[in-house]
């Protein structure tokens, strides 16, 4: 019950960056609607992919696997293209580069997200691996290290909503509101992955 709910607030969220952003209208419209729809809406929705009310739910493990790299694939192109809007934005304006905690912390993301992702096919072929690791062990370093990529991604939203950019085109209530919406979705996400492979 408590996936489904998530998943509206995170389209609500997506709906509402896109309405304050308007993608196209300036270089700068690209980073945060492409951001969040890279780690709110598809980086959560590849993670949820295993759980009982994910997208592919009742479908094949193998299935399942297939979607979940297809939408971090899907995660990493948004996240390129969000990354290369704010870095060609700063140039263009002469801005100096991840000055901010929000800039600092979303740059350590990015960085876990490439290594993530470059790492991710000895977790779909652990046999790769069986000389240093069983399989098990490959996929739950892959799971908990993919959890410190979402979670410092959830912290660099959470801190875009201190932004000069966010306050002036939002409300303290809405600001909160969404604040305590990706608090709830990083500690649900934290909570599985630590249930399923650590605790």
């Amino acid at each position: 019950m408590l996936n489904p709910l998530m998943r509206g607030g995170g389209i609500a969220f997506l709906a509402y960056m896109a309405v304050i952003s308007r993608p196209g209208s300036s270089l700068f419209s690209f980073h945060p609607f492409l951001m969040t729809t890279a780690f709110t809406g598809l980086m959560t929705e590849a993670l949820l992919i295993f759980s009982k009310s994910g997208l592919a739910a009742g479908a094949l493990h193998s299935t399942r696997v297939t979607v979940h790299w297809i939408l971090l694939l899907l995660t990493a192109v948004c996240h390129s293209l969000g990354f290369a809007a704010i870095y060609f934005n700063k140039e263009l304006n002469e801005k100096p580069h991840f000055t901010s905690w929000h800039g600092t912390v979303g740059l350590v993301a990015s960085v876990f997200l490439v290594l993530q992702l470059s790492v991710g096919v000895f977790a779909m072929y652990p046999k790769l691996l069986k000389m240093f690791m069983d399989a098990r062990s490959v996929k739950a370093n892959h799971a908990v290290v993919g959890t410190l990529t979402f979670s410092s991604g959830m912290v660099a939203t959470l801190l875009g909503f201190w932004s000069t950019w966010f306050a002036n085109n939002s409300t303290a209530r809405v600001s909160y509101g969404f604040i305590g919406f990706h608090a709830v979705l990083l500690g649900i996400i934290v909570q599985k992955v630590l249930k399923k492979y650590v605790l």
